[in-house]
């Protein structure tokens, strides 16, 4: 059985989405991540892929606007000097992104919904040509928008390039500029220092739970040497939960 061109242009199209949106995290990894709103929140890792003792993670394929930023958890040295400035960063990057965010919504319907529907259905090239002119032209816009504030943004030139690279050669990555400015910000604040700097009581309330329940099965697998590491790493987790419940 033979597809249609035009469907196997379409699973192209997605396809290709999903295999850019992609990436592997270790066990103690998690992603704050930030919206259109003006709150941060957190997305735990799914522990049900394993590639090579990392994990596979596909952010929400229907929020491509929005900004990841990659955080881990320690079991030891969480006394050592705090990056403070990590929060600010993430807050100042997160601001001179928003005015993109919205344009991005907008290129994920172009290209993810509109795009695909002109080829299945065969609406004419006017319209084809119309829509691909306009998908180039506003990520034209971004990647402008970007070396403009690239130093704020704290890319290289080499990352620029990558960048612009991939919205020139294949439209799909190109819906994941903004993820890939975010998760190209290196933090090296402890995350569980961060989330408590940066998310409200809730979200961070939720992060240590899902934080201690990693940690529990993780002590299942360990030497006696790891598991005292990490019921003490424990026993901090469940007192700073309590502290924040008072």
């Amino acid at each position: 059985m033979h597809l249609p061109f035009d469907i196997l242009i379409v699973i192209g199209i997605v396809g290709f989405y999903i295999y850019d949106s992609a990436h592997l995290y270790f066990y103690n990894e998690f992603n704050i991540t930030k919206g259109i709103r003006p709150i941060f929140n957190f997305q735990h890792i799914s522990k049900m892929l394993n590639f090579f003792n990392k994990y596979l993670v596909i952010p929400n394929l229907f929020l491509s606007h929005q900004l990841i930023f990659k955080c881990a958890w320690k079991i030891k040295n969480i006394s050592s000097p705090t990056h403070l400035d990590s929060e600010g960063n993430i807050k100042i990057i997160s601001k001179t992104l928003q005015p993109l965010q919205f344009l991005n919504i907008l290129l994920f319907w172009l290209t993810i919904g509109i795009l695909p529907i002109l080829i299945i259905f065969k609406f004419g090239y006017i319209a084809l040509t119309i829509t691909l002119s306009l998908i180039y032209l506003l990520n034209l816009v971004s990647i402008i928008f970007v070396i403009i504030k690239r130093k704020v943004l704290q890319l290289s030139w080499s990352k620029v390039m990558q960048l612009l690279l991939d919205i020139l050669l294949c439209p799909p990555f190109a819906l994941n500029l903004l993820r890939k400015i975010s998760l190209n910000y290196n933090i090296e604040t402890e995350g569980t220092v961060l989330a408590a700097q940066i998310l409200n009581t809730k979200n961070y309330q939720n992060l240590l739970n899902e934080i201690v329940h990693d940690i529990q099965t993780l002590k299942t697998a360990s030497n006696d040497k790891n598991v005292i590491q990490l019921e003490l790493r424990e026993q901090q987790l469940l007192s700073l939960k309590n502290q924040t419940d008072h």
